[in-house]
C-alpha cells in the first residue's frame, strides 16, 4: 500500500531548499505583473508540485500546501500598512490553476 504524504502547513514546505527560494523569489517577482515574472512563477510552481507529487502527496494536498505556503509568503514579506499583501489573493487562482494542471501532468 502506498503511503501518501499529507498537506504541509507550516515551513518547511518543500524538502529541498532550492525549491523553496526559488518560489519564492518568484511569487515575490510575480506582484510585477510582467511576462518574465509570470514565466518565472510557472516554472516554480512546476518544480514545487513535481516535488510535491514525488514525495508521495496527492493532488489536493499539495494545493493546500501550495497555498499555506503563498499565505506564509504573503505573511512573511508584508507591511502590515502595505498593499503587497494583496498579491496572494490576487494571484492565488492562477496559481492552484498551475498546480493542478503541473499535478498532472506526465503523471
Amino acid at each position: 500500500m502506498l503511503i501518501t504524504e499529507p498537506a504541509r502547513r507550516e515551513e518547511p514546505f518543500f524538502h529541498q531548499a532550492a525549491t523553496h527560494d526559488g518560489f519564492e523569489d518568484a511569487l515575490r517577482n510575480a506582484v510585477r505583473a510582467n511576462a518574465k515574472s509570470m514565466d518565472d512563477l510557472h516554472r516554480a510552481i512546476r518544480l514545487c508540485v513535481t516535488g510535491l507529487r514525488t514525495e508521495g502527496m496527492e493532488c489536493e494536498a499539495a494545493l493546500l500546501t501550495m497555498k499555506a505556503c503563498v499565505r506564509h509568503f504573503a505573511r512573511k514579506h508584508s507591511d502590515h500598512a502595505s498593499p503587497d499583501v494583496l498579491y496572494s489573493g490576487l494571484i492565488m487562482e492562477q496559481i492552484v490553476r498551475w498546480s493542478i494542471v503541473e499535478f498532472y501532468r506526465n503523471e
